[in-house]
C-alpha cells in the first residue's frame, strides 16, 4: 500500500498567475454555479445584519458586494494583488467596506468580529496553516462570532484538501458551535455559532 502524500499549500504565486490571465478565472460574475452558492450563503444568515465581519478570500469582490448589504463594516482580506485591485474598482462607491493584502490564517485584520465568511479557502491550505485557521476560528467563537464555511465538493487535482475533508475536520474541531448545515451536491455550507 503506497503511502498519501499531503499536497502542498497553494501559494500566493498561483493566484497571481491565475489573475494575470483571467479577470475572473472561476466566473464569480457570471456562473449559476456562483449565484446558486452566493444565495445560499446569504441565506444561511437570515434576516441577521452584521456590525463586522470579515471575508477571507474576497477575490475580486462579487460576493463582497452583496454581503457589504448585510453588515456595516466589512473586510475582505486575500492574497492577491490583481484580484484586490479588481475588487477595489467592483466596490469604490461602498464605504463601509475595506480590503487588505492578508495570507490567511497567519496574517488577518484585527477583530473582534461579529462574522467571519471563508468561502472556497479552506482546502488550499496544508495541514499546518489549516490548524492554525481553524484556531482563528475558534477563536473568533469564543469571541461571539458567527462563522460560515462554504467550499466546493468535487475532487480536484491540485488543492491539499477537498471540500468534505474540510468540512468534516470544521465539524469535528468546533462541532460544538454547529447551528446548521447546509449540504448540496456540488458545495458544503455550514455555519457555526459563537456564544
Amino acid at each position: 500500500m503506497s503511502e498519501v502524500v499531503p499536497r502542498p499549500r497553494v501559494g500566493r504565486e498561483f493566484f497571481e498567475d491565475l489573475y494575470a490571465g483571467s479577470e475572473d478565472p472561476w466566473g464569480f460574475a457570471t456562473s449559476d454555479y456562483e449565484r446558486e452558492k452566493y444565495a445560499d450563503t446569504l441565506a444561511a444568515l437570515g434576516d441577521e445584519h452584521f456590525p463586522r465581519a470579515l471575508e477571507v478570500g474576497c477575490s475580486i469582490g462579487v460576493f463582497t458586494e452583496q454581503l457589504a448589504e448585510r453588515c456595516h463594516e466589512l473586510v475582505g482580506i486575500d492574497v492577491s494583488a490583481r484580484a484586490l485591485g479588481r475588487a477595489r474598482e467592483r466596490l469604490r462607491d461602498r464605504p463601509g467596506v475595506r480590503l487588505e493584502r492578508l495570507t490567511f490564517p497567519e496574517e488577518t485584520a484585527p477583530g473582534p468580529w461579529d462574522l467571519v465568511v471563508c468561502s472556497e479557502v479552506l482546502y488550499y491550505l496544508d495541514e499546518d496553516a489549516f490548524a492554525l485557521a481553524v484556531e482563528r476560528l475558534r477563536a473568533g467563537l469564543e469571541d461571539g462570532a458567527t462563522v460560515l464555511a462554504v467550499h466546493w465538493r468535487p475532487a480536484t487535482s491540485t488543492y491539499p484538501l477537498r471540500g468534505d475533508e474540510v468540512h468534516d475536520r470544521l465539524r469535528a474541531e468546533l462541532g460544538d458551535w454547529h447551528a446548521f448545515d447546509g449540504r448540496r451536491p456540488r458545495y458544503r455550507l455550514d455555519r457555526f455559532e459563537g456564544r
